[in-house]
């Protein structure tokens, strides 16, 4: 239903852009919803609330080292020679990332390898902290 409300709009504003709803977030990291999460999207919301009274669009919003509200648009993070846009790394030791992965995150340890033979042969093929080499 919202699909069909955005395409009506687009079409309303001349926009000749073709959307479809894809959620990700949480498929993509095998875990549920936490409130880091609930905290996070809302800091969001409110970053591109804050923009748009300030005239600033067609950019993403991101918050900064300090939480600070920012506007980010993809022709900065490109490349200038490729045009492409190259993975950015996140700093595994903040405390913030290390709260995460210590006390929220749920991946297999060598606790559980045991049990998870259940499941996968080699359950320590799957060790999240032995596949990044921590």
């Amino acid at each position: 239903m919202f699909n069909d409300m955005l395409d009506i709009r687009q079409k309303q504003l001349g926009l000749g852009i073709k959307s479809r709803p894809v959620e990700i977030g949480y498929e993509v990291r095998c875990i549920t919803p936490h409130a880091y999460d609930l905290v996070y999207c809302t800091e969001l919301g409110m970053g591109v609330y804050k923009l748009f009274k300030q005239g600033i669009t067609g950019c993403m919003v991101y918050l900064d080292l300090n939480g600070n509200i920012k506007s980010l648009y993809l022709k900065d993070m490109q490349d200038p020679k490729t045009g492409k846009i190259p993975p950015r790394g996140v700093n595994i030791h903040q405390d913030k990332v290390n709260m995460i992965f210590e006390y929220i995150m749920h991946y297999i340890t060598p606790s559980d390898y045991e049990a998870a033979k259940k499941y996968v042969p080699d359950p320590e093929k799957y060790d999240f902290k032995k596949i990044l080499n921590w």
